[in-house]
């Protein structure tokens, strides 16, 4: 008999059977399959290191952060050769607190922070600064082809205007 016969057969249950076993087994996937979702709940899953800053984080090591990807990235590029990355940011960073508005009886409403056990505000966005202007030292800044690949690279990074991009030769 072939497999898929002796499957259908299993499926289907016996002769002496009166309730099919696919509903059994529906059932059976069902419960691991919700046993699965809560296991993945209680386990935190990783956190990425993206661009997001770690709590805690300072304005300038942001920006060091920033400068270091950029000029390996940059390094990258054909004929760029090393590459020295200088961002200059606008602000520092920015944090929104959430607010809970309280209305009085003659409807007058009070904003406050909302407080967490400690005494500390709860932090509700955190804007990151940004970038004004960059500066760029490459062995290869002399070539035209090499500094307009290098400004639409960061440009399109950054988001920063070409003309607050600035691509130089390195002096030997």
């Amino acid at each position: 008999m072939p497999l898929q016969e002796r499957l259908a057969a299993w499926l289907k249950g016996g002769p002496d059977r009166t309730k099919p076993r696919a509903a059994s087994l529906a059932a059976v996937l069902g419960v691991s399959a919700m046993v699965l979702i809560l296991c993945s709940e209680l386990w935190p899953a990783p956190a990425s290191a993206e661009a997001a800053p770690a709590p805690g984080q300072t304005a300038a090591s942001y920006q060091a952060g920033l400068e270091q990807r950029l000029a390996s990235l940059i390094g990258q590029v054909e004929g760029a050769g090393e590459a020295t990355v200088m961002i200059t940011l606008e602000s520092g960073e920015e944090r929104i607190y959430a607010t809970d508005t309280r209305t009085g009886g003659d409807q007058s409403q009070q904003k406050t922070h909302v407080l967490l056990e400690d005494g500390t505000a709860l932090e509700e966005t955190t804007y990151l600064p940004t970038v004004c202007g960059v500066a760029i030292v490459c062995d290869g800044g002399g070539d035209v082809g090499v500094e307009a690949r290098i400004t639409a690279l960061v440009s399109a990074l950054l988001d920063v205007p070409a003309n607050r991009i600035c691509v130089e030769q390195r002096c030997h």
